[in-house]
């Protein structure tokens, strides 16, 4: 029989547990030393890794899980048998203990900040008008144009990043005090300026929702949205395995 994987944990205890909530999932513990990997059955098709129904359940599974155990989510895009389980344990055995140890007691929160992206570069765009307009001018302006207009998006452009860089740093100013670890993607889209991830210590979630909630009633025409506690998923650091799910995802 194929297996579905939910993650490593830091226990090679006996499992044998149905979670409720979900489409009946019972999950077995198959160990391995002092660790071990959580597993469920996968012969029925709504089992299935690649199917995006699933997709909550094994959220559930994973959470449950994190009540009493340290949790790398690890799961792979399909079904594997035990003796594959057991052979990816040996080969990555000292990958998972450091990554145990460095997440013991984390959680991962996600956080995006929207702004409105076009507002920003007429902004920019004005206030840059207003200040450099008619320097290029005093040249023959039919040989200048081409120049003046690549010159000008030029300067909004990278107006445009260096402000970016001002308000991401003010955010992480405020919230990354409270990360051991953090993750930062900024301008992958329109009007999303920032998409971090921070580790948090669970001791200090509070504190840091609790800043977090402070700090998104702050003057500003941004929107902040956070998620968690969460799972580390972006967190594990395992050489060769792709081990991320797209549940991950902001």
């Amino acid at each position: 029989m194929k297996i579905v994987s939910y993650g490593v944990i830091d226990s090679s205890e006996t499992i044998d547990s149905l979670i409720t909530g979900t489409i009946g999932i019972r999950i077995y513990n198959i160990p391995y030393r002092d660790i071990g990997m959580v597993i469920s059955g996968s012969d029925r098709s709504s089992m299935k890794v690649n199917n995006n129904d699933n997709t909550p359940d094994y959220k559930l599974v994973v959470e449950h899980l994190m009540q009493k155990f340290t949790v790398l989510p690890v799961r792979f895009r399909t079904p594997v048998s035990k003796k594959d389980i057991l052979s990816i344990m040996e080969n990555n055995y000292y990958d998972f203990k450091d990554n145990l140890n460095r997440l013991r007691h984390k959680v991962e929160f996600g956080l995006r900040v929207v702004w409105k992206e076009d507002e920003v570069k007429d902004w920019i765009t004005r206030e840059y008008k207003r200040g450099a307009y008619g320097k290029l001018k005093a040249y023959d302006p039919r040989g200048i144009k081409f120049i003046e207009d690549v010159f000008d998006k030029y300067v909004i452009e990278k107006e445009f990043k260096d402000m970016a860089d001002i308000f991401i740093s003010i955010v992480d100013n405020y919230l990354g005090k409270y990360a051991s670890e953090k993750r930062f993607e900024k301008l992958k889209s329109k009007n999303l300026l920032l998409k971090a991830l921070y580790l948090i210590d669970k001791k200090r979630q509070k504190e840091f929702k609790e800043a977090f909630d402070l700090f998104r009633i702050a003057p500003g025409n941004l929107n902040y949205t956070l998620r968690g506690p969460l799972p580390p998923f972006n967190f594990v650091e395992i050489e060769g395995m792709k081990h991320r799910d797209l549940i991950n995802k902001l």
